[in-house]
């Protein structure tokens, strides 16, 4: 559904605002965060890695995710591994200008790293704040870091994303990947780094053509769906993180400007306006709210067969191409959930065959669980909007590389986008590191004590 079917989908939802006013209400409560209001102390630009237990248990637990780094992308992780585990042998020497070299190293390695993992998926289209996922800066990780009671529990929580990621991280370590399948666990990394670590929430892969419906991290039910046809770079169904507040029943089928230029326009050349009249087409006389209904015989259709420039919708019916319910949510591309007459998609293997809209294939079962099991209302009205019982964030996603029991699956790069994202994360990785190359290297012999150890940091 491009331009012109999605500005009809958008203004077919004006009157009742993409956020209801009760849906604003039940909007999805914020995540937690650690305390980063708490006032930063005095020498707060170094963590405390190496003075106590549980600073080394940080360190070490550090370590290890750097060591593993690289199947995230993370290319400069184990080469960070081994140069902070060098540091921490000589911090153990009881030697302070090493135990300071260490914390600095350290430190510029969790910020850095902290930092890959919660760079915003830039292909990601952000239609509603609620499902952007929280991103803290470096001067606020450092300051939770001295304001928690345990080193080890905030480098725990700042490097988990979510159980998905998990899964996907966990089976690619311990398979044997060539460089294509290595690339394609890379990208869809990066891109599942979007979704939440608990909560209800839809995803929908376009890569797979599945939507999964999740609740604090398990897969309660899954559908196949139908995505925009990837033969056509501009009905690619795009990326999109956003909340769904409510469901529209018996809803209209606006054209899309490039159908009312082929088919539909061909039809009423061959049969004249009958050909409307038998497949319940309207036309409107603008894409305006409430515009009026026109008589089509005033059309001058050979122009519309030009252009493709006629607001045109189809009522709702058995034939009606968004089926008995749709679910809009926030995003510039009009893209929503929604029926379907055509069933027959779901029995094909590949099944990018839409204008870019996701088409469902039980509609009904995803809006049972949408309103929790307490059943779905009957509405008998056309263009019936009602608020859903709790908001839903939604992330229409795109992974190549995906864990299924523990196993690795891959499916095709239909869209072609695994270079582009590959390139993104490359791009990270020049960024990073920065501020480990600025620390003081580990030396390779312990100093005297004697030489001006600086004042020991305080977490």
């Amino acid at each position: 559904m491009k331009i012109s079917h999605r500005i009809f989908s958008l203004i077919a939802a004006v009157g009742l605002p993409m956020v209801p006013a009760a849906a604003q209400q039940a909007a999805p409560p914020q995540m937690s965060t650690l305390p980063s209001m708490a006032p930063a102390p005095v020498n707060a630009e170094v963590l405390d890695w190496t003075s106590d237990a549980d600073g080394l248990a940080a360190a070490n637990h550090l370590i290890a995710l750097l060591e593993k780094a690289h199947i995230e992308g993370f290319t400069q992780g184990p080469v960070m591994a081994a140069q902070a585990r060098a540091a921490l042998a000589q911090a153990s020497l009881a030697n302070s200008v090493a135990a300071a070299n260490a914390n600095r190293y350290l430190t510029d390695a969790f910020l850095d790293y902290a930092e890959f993992l919660q760079a915003p998926v830039s292909s990601v289209l952000y239609g509603d704040d609620w499902a952007r996922p929280p991103r803290l800066s470096r001067s606020v990780i450092l300051r939770n870091g001295h304001a928690v009671p345990s080193l080890e529990a905030l480098v725990k929580r700042t490097t988990r994303i979510n159980p998905i990621y998990a899964a996907l991280k966990e089976a690619a370590l311990g398979a044997e990947l060539d460089a294509d399948a290595k690339n394609k666990v890379i990208a869809s990394l990066n891109r599942a780094r979007a979704f939440p670590d608990r909560g209800r929430f839809v995803l929908v892969d376009s890569a797979t053509q599945r939507l999964w419906m999740v609740e604090n991290g398990h897969v309660v039910d899954h559908m196949k769906v139908v995505v925009g046809k990837a033969e056509d770079p501009y009905l690619h169904t795009p990326e999109i993180s956003s909340v769904i507040y409510y469901s529209t029943h018996n809803p209209y089928w606006h054209v899309p400007k490039h159908l009312v230029r082929g088919y539909l326009a061909d039809g009423v050349l061959r049969e004249g306006v009958r050909y409307l009249e038998r497949n319940g087409y309207e036309v409107l006389a603008s894409l305006s709210e409430n515009a009026p209904v026109i008589d089509p015989s005033t059309v001058n259709w050979k122009e519309v067969k030009k252009t493709g420039n006629l607001a045109v919708r189809q009522l709702p019916s058995e034939s009606n191409s968004m089926g008995d319910i749709k679910f809009n949510f926030a995003n510039p591309e009009g893209i929503y959930l929604h029926d379907t007459p055509k069933k027959e998609y779901f029995g094909y293997t590949e099944r990018d065959l839409s204008n870019g809209c996701i088409r469902l294939e039980d509609a009904f079962r995803f809006a049972r669980w949408l309103w929790k099991g307490q059943g779905v209302p009957q509405v008998a009205e056309t263009e019936k909007h009602l608020v859903i019982p709790e908001p839903v964030p939604v992330f229409v996603s795109y992974l190549t590389a995906h864990a299924m029991d523990g196993q690795l699956v891959f499916a095709k790069d239909i869209y072609r986008r695994d270079a582009q994202t590959l390139a993104q994360v490359a791009a990270l990785n020049q960024r990073a590191g920065v501020g480990v190359q600025a620390a003081t290297a580990p030396q390779p012999a312990a100093q005297p004590a004697t030489q001006g150890a600086p004042a020991p940091t305080v977490r």
